[in-house]
């Protein structure tokens, strides 16, 4: 039976491309949040999430664009009313989401972040 190393599974691993992991966080952060599925928003584009990629801004702040343009009331919420709350995500939705489709390992942490933050590669 052969082992492989640490270094070995790391470089094995595939990595997802921007696009693949804006794609992954906005399903779960517009499900969750707004009852909204990828195809009811302009992202269901490949191309307009890359257009957001190129121009530097950072997902949660793509997201709360469309929240502002369309008036979106955040569904997960117990006692919400639009008086009382914000339906602006933050950067710990952002967490959570992260968590939730599984991209928070060590290994892909750093790379994943800037990517969310749209920091340069």
């Amino acid at each position: 039976m052969k082992f492989l190393s640490a270094r070995n599974m790391r470089a094995a691993k595939p990595c997802l491309s921007p696009v693949a992991v804006w794609q992954m966080l906005l399903s779960r952060l517009l499900e969750k949040h707004y009852g909204l599925t990828l195809n009811d928003t302009p992202f269901c584009d490949e191309t307009v999430i890359q257009e957001h990629i190129d121009a530097g801004i950072t997902l949660v702040n793509a997201v709360n664009f469309l929240v502002e343009k369309y008036e979106l009331v955040r569904i997960d919420r117990k006692g919400f009313t639009s008086l009382e709350q914000a339906s602006y995500l933050t950067v710990t939705d952002i967490l959570h989401a992260r968590r939730a489709c599984g991209l928070m390992t060590r290994f892909s942490y750093r790379e994943v972040s800037n990517i969310v933050l749209s920091r340069s590669r």
